[in-house]
């Protein structure tokens, strides 16, 4: 028996088609006018910009740093600061304090605000990448800086960049 002899062919009919019901103008149904409604409303431009370039900004900074640390420890490898397992603690230990520091992070944000909890943040994440320039050649101020300090950013701008972004 060959693998020809077992397949047997089936024939698809043809299926009548059925009209589209399109949606009347003049429905009487008050969520869906209060929809249509909404949607004529949108309006175009404004302050909406800004919250987009805001978050913008905030995603550049924490998702563009985080990323970017495995490049930035494989220059310093090879500059012959430390071996790669010491400067990768550098790099987790600001990601880690985000999950160490969410209690903290809570209770500033309910002081602050979100949006001067965000301006603080994204100052602090701005310094330590400022800061670190000035310590390439020395783990410790790395830990302060690129760990301790990017980790103290991090830890409110975090979520939010990822419910933004």
């Amino acid at each position: 028996m060959t693998s020809s002899d077992s397949l047997s062919a089936t024939e698809l009919e043809t299926l009548p088609r059925q009209p589209v019901a399109t949606p009347n103008q003049s429905d009487g149904d008050p969520i869906l006018q209060a929809s249509r409604a909404a949607d004529s409303a949108v309006p175009e431009g404004g302050y909406g910009w800004v919250v987009v370039g805001g978050c913008a900004v905030l995603c550049w900074w924490v998702v563009g740093t985080t990323y970017a640390w495995g490049i930035i420890q494989g220059a310093l490898v090879e500059a012959g600061l430390s071996s790669p397992a010491v400067l990768s603690f550098v790099g987790s230990l600001a990601v880690a304090l985000i999950a160490a520091l969410a209690i903290v992070n809570a209770r500033v944000m309910r002081f602050l605000g979100p949006q001067r909890t965000g301006l603080l943040s994204i100052i602090l994440i701005a310094l330590s990448e400022l800061l670190s320039s000035f310590v390439t050649e020395n783990v410790g101020g790395l830990f302060a800086t690129s760990g301790a300090l990017l980790g103290l950013g991090y830890r409110s701008v975090w979520r939010k960049s990822r419910l933004l972004c």
